[in-house]
């Protein structure tokens, strides 16, 4: 997935915050606006408490930017996915979970469900980026519709 001179706001951030938003969607968390900035290709999701979903499944909601740009093959700023990565670090030790005792596993899993999530809505994340790289922002309602279209 290659950007292209016509794109009004940058694909990889759209492509990562779409990740977020189509995994969080998928695991029945609230989703608001979302977002990328022409200005410094950053972005944001608005995305609801997953503290009741299994550790994994928050990890996927977590990791699901940095999934989306290897699904999509489409790469961000190299930085993109340090604070994830630092949210996921302090997810497992909100749980007490270490190196030793099984993080890299549960991480793989969050990881393995953030690319199905993907996988099973593909066209529903290639439509939200095309939104985001045209308009730079997607409201909740206009997600929602995005969500449920049952062409896509």
């Amino acid at each position: 997935m290659m950007s292209t001179t016509e794109d009004k706001y940058p694909r990889g951030t759209a492509v990562h915050e779409a990740g977020h938003a189509v995994v969080a969607w998928s695991l029945d968390l609230p989703v608001g606006a979302i977002w990328v900035s022409a200005d410094d290709a950053s972005g944001g999701a608005q995305i609801g408490r997953a503290d009741h979903l299994k550790l994994e499944e928050q990890i996927a909601v977590r990791c699901a930017g940095g999934i989306a740009e290897e699904v999509f093959e489409c790469s961000n700023h190299e930085f993109a996915t340090f604070n994830d990565n630092v949210a996921i670090m302090a997810l497992l030790d909100e749980h007490g979970v270490t190196e030793e005792n099984g993080g890299a596993a549960i991480r793989a899993q969050g990881y393995d469900i953030a690319a199905a999530k993907l996988g099973v809505n593909r066209a529903k994340v290639l439509a939200l980026i095309e939104q985001l790289v045209e308009h730079g922002r997607v409201e909740p309602a206009a997600f929602l519709i995005l969500m449920n279209d049952p062409h896509l």
